[in-house]
């Protein structure tokens, strides 16, 4: 959009702008508050995935991969004529080489996140791959140039501890046979944070559907030796957990996660999506019939103090 502080390349004004113009402030304190409801319904939309991925019968993680983001990339398509500016390549060309990277660092966290999901529990899968905002506090600062968020020194410590207390490690039993869910839900994790800042990045290049329709893209075409593998059978059986698999877990989560960034910084995004595993505990309860500790409850109330620290 034109004139748009986020969108143009324009650096957007600082803090003693905003303090001396009330109105500017009021306008960019929403649109923050904008990304980060985005981002935490990217959040909610992204934890589906434990629940349809445990739902699925008889396909592997490659297959189970390729048709998320096939559904995920036909929903997506669905909104081109609201969005023509993503066909446009040749008005974005110059960032089409960082368009390709985040689609392979996309397609290779949902694959990670899905092999752990298979092969660990999902307490562990979702820790892991919640040390995202570690990763990105660290480099965002590097790599982006952002200022540290404000309150980031306090919120990180709050956010990692109430991560540690949501998923009960006393209760987790770690042996050689999950081992490599684990090490895969790990680097999920950095290719999570990798994927976050990479977007933040892209921001004033292409907005975050078409960062979000070329991610799913590029996944589908890298997973589709592995959906070969799978009989058609199999496919028409899971077709009613592929589906919404993809439009609710990777099209709608990595949509508002891309917008989210067009509004916030990484820093700021990479915490609020740790309401993520807060939405999975939901999905316990629910679904599963889990209960949660007291332990976990206390976990969860640091995770929401941090998001709002910073957010402010």
């Amino acid at each position: 959009m034109a004139g748009d502080p986020a969108t143009s390349g324009v650096t957007p004004p600082g803090r003693s702008l905003a303090r001396l113009s009330p109105r500017w402030a009021a306008s960019d304190r929403g649109r923050e508050w904008q990304g980060i409801l985005l981002v935490i319904a990217g959040a909610i939309c992204f934890s589906t995935a434990i629940l349809f991925v445990r739902l699925t019968e008889g396909m592997n993680v490659g297959s189970i991969t390729f048709y998320r983001s096939l559904f995920g990339f036909s929903f997506l398509c669905l909104f081109l004529p609201r969005y023509p500016a993503a066909l446009r390549v040749r008005a974005y060309r110059p960032a089409v080489g960082r368009l390709a990277l985040l689609g392979l660092i996309v397609g290779l966290t949902a694959g990670l996140f899905t092999y752990a999901i298979q092969h660990t529990t999902a307490a562990i899968a979702a820790l892991l791959v919640n040390s995202a905002p570690v990763y990105v506090a660290v480099l965002a600062p590097l790599l982006l140039h952002e200022p540290p968020a404000r309150y980031t020194r306090v919120s990180i410590p709050l956010a990692a501890i109430g991560m540690v207390m949501l998923t009960d490690p006393g209760a987790i039993t770690l042996d050689w046979a999950t081992l490599d869910g684990v090490v895969a839900a790990a680097l999920s994790g950095i290719t999570y944070g990798l994927a976050m800042m990479l977007g933040r990045r892209l921001r004033h290049d292409v907005n975050g559907y078409t960062q979000t329709l070329w991610s799913l893209g590029i996944t589908t075409l890298m997973m589709l030796p592995f959906a070969l593998r799978t009989s058609p059978g199999v496919v028409a059986d899971n077709l009613p957990i592929l589906i919404p698999l993809g439009v609710f877990s990777l099209g709608l989560s990595y949509l508002f996660y891309f917008m989210g960034l067009e509004r916030v910084s990484a820093q700021v995004v990479s915490v609020v999506s740790l309401f993520e595993p807060l939405s999975g505990i939901l999905i316990g309860l629910i679904v599963f019939g889990e209960t949660l500790s007291l332990l976990g409850a206390a976990g969860g109330a640091l995770i929401l103090i941090s998001i709002i620290l910073i957010s402010r």
